[in-house]
């Protein structure tokens, strides 16, 4: 990256109603989020109208399917409903255009990224993790590290199953006498100050919940905040940074 451009972003999935929490933690520490939000999820409850278009007034809104679908397990004509008609009732409900996409379980393949990119998204959030780059060409942003405290050797089975061996290496290694989050991310910025790139957190507010892991993850948005001359943005001011650049 071009005079060692640092970027913050961070994104959140579900729609999970405690999704408010993160919205204030985010705006205390000024950092960029989107809040990735399915119409209706099976699994656990979405936060109502009223909730999505008040964390709206700070943070991107972002779409998630219409039922928290895994794209890669349906056929075509249901993919692209879960796709296109998310778009829209978003957009119905906030008055304003939806540009981000996450796929739910970070479950997609070929055929689905065509499918986002056909209802008018931008790119489709994955997660994969320890990215601190992202190239824009592939309509995919891949992410930095998840607010969840992976042990070392479930993030070395990450890597190889995604065939991305260099994080192995640059953090994984140093990673093994630890199981924190947190340490994991104090890692990963002292490389991207050197080096440049793009930090991406992101979690599910249910699970941060569910594991007590509130204190952990504002400890990580302290390290984060306030460097002087890091941009922090959401997802989509991300991508089209990174897009101007790549262009």
């Amino acid at each position: 990256m071009e005079n060692k451009k640092i970027i913050i972003t961070t994104s959140w999935d579900d729609g999970f109603a405690l999704d408010i929490r993160i919205a204030e933690l985010l705006e205390k520490y000024k950092l960029g989020g989107t809040f990735y939000v399915p119409i209706n999820n099976p699994q656990r409850e979405v936060m109502n109208s009223a909730m999505l278009v008040e964390i709206s007034k700070s943070h991107e809104i972002g779409g998630h399917t219409v039922n928290h679908t895994f794209l890669n397990t349906v056929d075509l004509v249901t993919a692209q409903y879960e796709v296109s008609a998310c778009k829209a009732m978003l957009e119905e409900r906030l008055g304003k255009t939806i540009y981000a996409f996450c796929y739910p379980g970070g479950k997609y393949s070929q055929r689905d990224i065509q499918i986002v990119k056909d209802a008018g998204f931008l790119f489709g959030r994955t997660t994969k993790l320890l990215h601190t780059s992202i190239d824009t060409s592939q309509q995919l942003m891949h992410t930095g590290m998840q607010a969840y405290n992976h042990n070392n050797a479930v993030l070395i089975r990450h890597c190889l199953k995604n065939l991305y061996l260099l994080p192995i290496l640059d953090y994984c290694l140093f990673y093994k006498n630890h199981n924190k989050f947190r340490v994991l991310a104090e890692d990963m910025l002292r490389k991207l100050l050197l080096n440049g790139g793009v930090f991406h957190l992101w979690g599910h507010s249910w699970e941060i919940e569910k594991y007590g892991l509130w204190t952990e993850l504002e400890e990580v948005m302290k390290i984060l905040a306030f460097h002087e001359g890091i941009s922090y943005m959401n997802n989509t001011e991300c991508w089209n940074f990174l897009n101007k650049e790549q262009s």
